[in-house]
Formats: C-alpha cells, sequence, structure tokens
C-alpha cells in the first residue's frame, strides 16, 4: 500500500505539472487507428552507436526493423531509450532513416529518451522537494527531431513524458530526464488503466537494474511505487538501459504486483550483469546476457504472450556491414487480467496457489487450485561481472492463471496454467490441480474428469504428462498419489488429477472405461515417446 506521504506527493505534482505540447511528444507514426482486441506490438530497444560513428547501431538495428516489417504482424514499435549515443540532432536523423521502413509499413513508432538522448539538451538545476537537489533536462532537440503525432491521440506530461490508448491497451511513457523526480512520480502514480483491459508503463531504466543500479537503487520508494502502477492496472513497467534481457516480477510475498521486463539491446556494446535479484521484493526467471534482441507483445483479449528474440552479436567491428543474424526465442511467457500471477522462488511450493473466474460475460464460473507440488529444477545462471568472480542466480518461476469461456462440450470454463515450465515446453515438476464444476449443468457427476488440450484435441490430463502410471480414483486426493493418478470429488465439485504439464485445462464428461477406450483409441501416440522420459 503506498504511503500516505506519496499520495499527498502525488497531489501536489499534479497541481504542479509543467505544461507540455505535443511538439514535445515521442516520435512519429503512421494514421490511423482500430478497436481490435487481438493486437501485437514490438519493442526496440538501446539502438545507441558505441562505437559505431554514426551514433546509431544502424547494422544491428536495420535487422530487427525488418523483422518487425516483414516477419510479425505488429501494428506499432515502443523505442524504450537511448536511440543515439550523443542525442545530436544528425543522430536522430540517421535512427529516423533507418526506422523508415516501419512507417512505410504503416506501423507506428512511439519513442521515449534514454540518458544518451538527452546529453546534448540544456540542463536546469534545481531542488526536489524529496530528493533535493536535482537537475532535469530540456527538450528542445528532442522535440525537433522527432515532433508529436496526430493518431492515435497523444496526451503530454512532463519533460517529454506522455500517455496514449491503443485498442484496448492504455501506454505510458515516462521520460525520467525532463523534470524534478517529485513532480514525475507525482505523474506516473496518476496513471490508471481506466476502461482498457491493459496498461503498460515504459521508460529507458529498470528498477531492478541487473548490469547497474536501477533508477531508484533500493530505496523504498522503488516498491511503493512498482505497487502503486500494479493497483492502477499496469500489467508490465517495460525498460532498457542494461543492454541485456531479463524478465522478473515485482511480488508482495507470492503475489505478482507487475511484471518487470528489461528488453533487451541493440547497441554495439554489452554490459554484464552485476546485481542479482532482489529476494522478498521480486522473483526473477529469465536472464540473456551478450546478444543482440528484439521483443513482440501479442494480445488476445485480457492475454498477453511476450516473446523475446536473441542472436549472437557479429564478430567484426566492421559496422558497415550487413549482418543476417540466427534468431531464436530465448524467452516466453504468457499472462491474463482476468487471473492471477505468483511469484516461486526455487524449493517453494506451489500449494494455495489459485484463481477462479465469476459467472457472467460468458463465464459459468470456475474455481481453480494447485494444492500440491513444489518448483524442484533449481534453474540457475551465472554471469561474469565486469570484474570480480562469476555471480549465480537461482531463477524462480512466475506462475501465471488466464480464463477463456468454454465450449458447448465442457463442464467449465477453460483455465489457462503457465509459467511453471523450464525449458518453453509446457513439461513442468508434478503438481496437483483441482477444477471446480457446476453440478446442477451435469447429468452424471461421476464421469466429470480434468482435461488437457493437446495438439487441438481435449484429452485426459494425465495422458498427456510426459510419464507416470494413469489411474482413476473415485473421491478426493490424497498425499501420496503418484503422477498419472487422477480422479473426481463428488462431495466437494472439484476434478483433480496429478500432471506435470502447462497449458489448457477444462472438466469433461467422459464415457465409462470401454467406451473410452474407443474413443480415445490412439490418443496417447500424440505425447511423443521421447516426452515420456523420466525427469531427472
Amino acid at each position: 500500500m503506498i504511503s500516505s506521504w506519496l499520495h499527498l506527493l502525488k497531489t501536489w505534482s499534479l497541481r504542479k505539472i509543467r505544461g507540455g505540447s505535443l511538439a514535445a511528444g515521442p516520435g512519429f507514426a503512421a494514421s490511423g487507428t482500430s478497436t481490435s482486441t487481438q493486437w501485437s506490438f514490438g519493442l526496440l530497444t538501446d539502438t545507441q552507436g558505441g562505437g559505431d560513428p554514426r551514433g546509431v547501431s544502424v547494422r544491428l538495428m536495420q535487422p530487427v526493423v525488418d523483422r518487425f516489417v516483414n516477419s510479425h504482424d505488429i501494428d506499432l514499435v515502443i523505442s524504450i531509450g537511448d536511440l543515439t549515443e550523443r542525442g545530436t540532432a544528425a543522430e536522430f536523423e540517421t535512427w529516423k532513416q533507418t526506422a523508415q521502413p516501419l512507417i512505410d509499413a504503416g506501423i507506428s513508432v512511439y519513442a521515449t529518451r534514454g540518458n544518451h538522448d538527452v546529453k546534448a539538451e540544456s540542463t536546469t538545476p534545481g531542488i526536489d522537494p524529496l530528493l533535493g537537489p536535482s537537475d532535469y533536462r530540456g527538450t528542445s532537440i528532442w522535440s525537433a527531431a522527432l515532433p508529436g503525432m496526430s493518431a492515435p491521440t497523444v496526451v503530454a506530461g512532463p519533460g517529454a513524458s506522455y500517455s496514449f490508448s491503443y485498442n484496448n491497451t492504455r501506454f505510458v511513457a515516462l521520460d525520467l530526464y525532463g523534470a524534478l523526480p517529485s513532480e514525475l512520480i507525482g505523474w506516473v502514480t496518476s496513471q490508471e488503466k481506466g476502461s482498457n483491459e491493459h496498461m503498460f508503463v515504459y521508460a529507458h531504466e529498470p528498477f531492478f537494474g541487473r548490469a547497474r543500479e536501477g533508477v531508484l537503487e533500493d530505496s523504498p520508494l522503488r516498491m511503493q511505487i512498482l505497487a502503486q502502477l500494479g493497483a492502477n492496472g499496469a500489467d508490465a513497467y517495460l525498460s532498457g538501459h542494461d543492454h541485456q534481457y531479463s524478465r522478473s516480477a515485482a511480488v508482495d510475498g507470492k503475489d505478482v504486483l507487475l511484471h518487470h521486463i528489461v528488453s533487451g539491446s541493440n547497441a554495439e556494446k554489452y554490459y554484464r550483469f552485476e546485481n542479482e535479484f532482489n529476494d522478498g521484493e521480486e522473483v526473477g526467471v529469465a536472464l540473456t546476457s551478450n546478444e543482440v534482441g528484439y521483443s513482440i507483445v501479442d494480445i488476445d483479449g485480457p492475454f498477453v504472450t511476450f516473446t523475446h528474440y536473441s542472436a549472437t552479436p557479429p564478430a567484426s567491428s566492421n559496422y558497415d556491414e550487413t549482418w543476417v543474424p540466427e534468431w531464436r526465442v530465448a524467452d516466453r511467457t504468457t499472462f491474463s487480467t482476468n487471473g492471477k500471477s505468483y511469484g516461486i522462488g526455487v524449493g517453494e511450493s506451489y500449494a494455495g496457489l489459485k484463481s477462479e473466474i465469476a459467472a457472467g460475460n460468458g463465464f459459468v464460473g470456475t474455481a481453480a487450485e494447485i494444492v500440491a507440488g513444489e518448483n524442484l529444477d533449481g534453474r540457475s545462471v551465472t554471469t561474469q561481472p565486469d570484474s570480480g568472480p562469476g555471480i549465480t542466480q537461482q531463477l524462480g518461476n512466475i506462475v501465471n492463471f488466464g480464463w477463456m469461456t468454454k465450449t458447448h462440450d465442457l463442464a467449465s470454463d477453460i483455465l489457462y496454467l503457465g509459467g511453471m515450465d523450464d525449458k518453453l515446453d509446457n513439461i513442468a515438476d508434478p503438481f496437483v490441480l483441482t477444477l471446480s464444476y457446476d453440478e446442477g449443468q451435469v447429468l452424471d457427476e461421476a464421469l466429470l474428469r480434468l482435461m488437457y488440450q493437446l495438439d487441438g484435441k481435449w484429452v485426459l490430463a494425465v495422458e498427456a504428462n510426459s510419464e507416470g502410471t494413469v489411474t482413476f480414483v473415485a473421491g478426493a486426493w490424497q498425499a501420496g498419489y503418484g503422477l498419472g493418478t487422477y480422479g473426481v470429488d463428488t462431495a466437494t465439485n472439484v476434478v483433480w488429477a496429478v500432471v506435470d504439464r502447462n497449458g489448457r485445462f477444462a472438466v469433461a464428461a467422459v464415457p465409462e472405461p470401454s467406451a473410452l477406450a474407443l474413443m480415445l483409441g490412439g490418443l496417447v501416440v500424440l505425447v511423443p515417446l521421447a516426452a515420456r522420459r523420466r525427469r531427472a
């Protein structure tokens, strides 16, 4: 819960916000909007030149722009700061020329400033009521290079900050350099999702810095601001600055406040990870070092799928060469605004994680709960800082629940459950999942089973396991039941199963075993034999 003094600070800041015109806005865009709830956007980060004398990493940026135009069906691109090395007008012109294929393809571009982009701007000293002496930067070069946009409507904030809505999503761009800190805090914590399904807040510097300290280091303000953004409806805070990729979540206990993503780099320099995950404040799940990368965010109603692509950078120092990267999926996660998310460290229990969807708006009303299981795998990443020994960090899991409406042959809403797999293959440590059903909607409760969607077909959830013995039990789950055991508890109106898969689950009635064998005959072969290996 944000403290009372921060509420006062917010009120003060909203009265004092410096006016900003759209000329101080974020970038340039293609015209037109739509109202789709199924669409995508791309993330481009840190294109500063490093050693490239043009001040922009053209040979790294061009292949990413090409992917945005020709390999992904996206509506807009967010560029999260450090577009240039020194923030000069000539460098911004180089950046715009490199990004021009996006505009030619009808893809809108929105940008926010990084610490390198403000180097040529004027500096104004100030006294912040919260943090004391604080300088801030002008916006004249930025505004002239990247004038405001006509559609969608952009609402200016302090400095070069702004906000806008597109389709079912609100975006809040925080310029960390154009106003006093208290004004920026007051403005960004006043931004709310409103009637939108999603909200993303983005700024150049992360709150949880892996290569360098975050924007507020370990100040108590850090968690108070993140908690407020989450309470206001923000799905995630997106940033760059580290020249690396990392994904974590700010947490309160096990509850995720919001996702925190440092979205990779396209700069000709690569920082090493220096800082470990912050125990008690975040759960870290992914680190990718010393690679070029970009990200795609797919939105489908309440669901968000975040995919990060990376490639080994070119070995030569010839900045004029044409680079042909070999892209791979380095990380992927899916979460939903109509379900819960939890951060689970290595060795922690999954028991008690739950989510439910109320009846209405096409849902019949279903509750899900993981009643047993543990994050056993113990994934770790060892990174080499610029000085000193390597740092080995344990990676946890962010468990995400989400809901979809039932089809006519199901006895429950459809649960999406993800984040428990460690290799992007949906295979997880064994756990026990229960789903509720409405006994008034079925003829024979004894025939209800927990089902799993495999290759587009609904099969018994235990048949999709990587191993185990399929065993039915009439009654409640009990400790000691092995992987592959499943049943229905008509006393509490739940089905359950001991499974090791993430994905889509639902309740359905199946025939008696003899008829089931005829109906499902051959379905087991849908599970590759290689996947039925015993887990280490």
